[in-house]
């Protein structure tokens, strides 16, 4: 396809106000997450692991009936805390962008997309300002294991492999690019899809995901969560939905450091 004059000027000023956001030194950091009934969970640790490396917290709580917004009032460095009279999660993609929507208009430099069970070793704690004080990468990703029944083990078989693949989770955020999610119920990827077109860094860092950590009964109920929400399996695998209530599963003792 061949521009006009005035099209190749328009071209260059955008990409050249994209690299002009780029920066190598004082970056402001900013985690978002989506929360929703997270008391008794594992929401308030998150919280205070969040506030030791980030320099602000955005909130989108999907209609709480539990108090968990104000669990999240307590913490000085949630600057934006949005509470929805409506749940969204049913409609995931929604939630989604009204994160995304919430958190940019905060003036991020960098965003850290975080669930309210997710702990960043603290090796990637200690290499997050390195990783984000750089001009040539826009995004990093992480090594996400699923622990399971507890926090000495996770799981890792034919369909239980997160941690196999890398998973983008941290993004520079640049005023102008055109971020959407893809318009799905249900595994929406925590990044716009447009974040994957731009240059990044896979790491070897890892990132425990609590969700599957607590008890049977706790895992029950996310398998009929997911049946409710996606019988046919049109978001995710139906075999993998099943794989939840394995009596057996194969576990792998936890190590936190390489």
């Amino acid at each position: 396809m061949m521009l006009d004059n005035h099209q190749e000027t328009d071209l260059c000023r955008e990409l050249f106000s994209i690299r002009r956001v780029r920066k190598n030194q004082g970056n402001k950091l900013t985690a978002m997450l989506q929360v929703r009934n997270e008391r008794g969970r594992y929401l308030e640790e998150v919280l205070d692991d969040l506030s030791e490396f980030v320099d602000e917290i955005v909130i989108v709580d999907d209609a709480s009936t539990d108090g968990t917004p104000n669990i999240c009032r307590a913490y000085p460095k949630v600057v934006r805390l949005e509470v929805l009279e409506k749940p969204l999660f049913a409609e995931e993609w929604r939630l989604r962008n009204a994160l995304w929507q919430a958190a940019v208009g905060t003036d991020p430099d960098w965003l850290l997309s975080v669930d309210a069970d997710e702990l960043y070793s603290k090796e990637a704690k200690n290499a997050i300002r390195a990783l984000i004080n750089q001009e040539h990468s826009d995004w990093i990703a992480f090594r996400f294991y699923d622990m399971w029944g507890g926090r000495t083990h996770y799981r890792e078989d034919n369909l239980w492999g997160l941690h196999r693949r890398h998973t983008a989770s941290l993004v520079r955020y640049m005023p102008g690019y055109p971020y959407f999610y893809p318009q799905q119920n249900h595994h929406v990827p925590r990044l716009p899809l447009p974040c994957t077109v731009l240059p990044g860094i896979r790491t070897e860092l890892k990132v425990q995901h609590l969700g599957w950590a607590g008890s049977l009964e706790d895992r029950v109920r996310k398998y009929l969560r997911y049946k409710r929400i996606d019988p046919h399996g049109e978001w995710g695998s139906l075999e993998h939905y099943e794989s939840i209530l394995d009596p057996e599963p194969r576990l792998i003792p936890w190590k936190e450091e390489r």
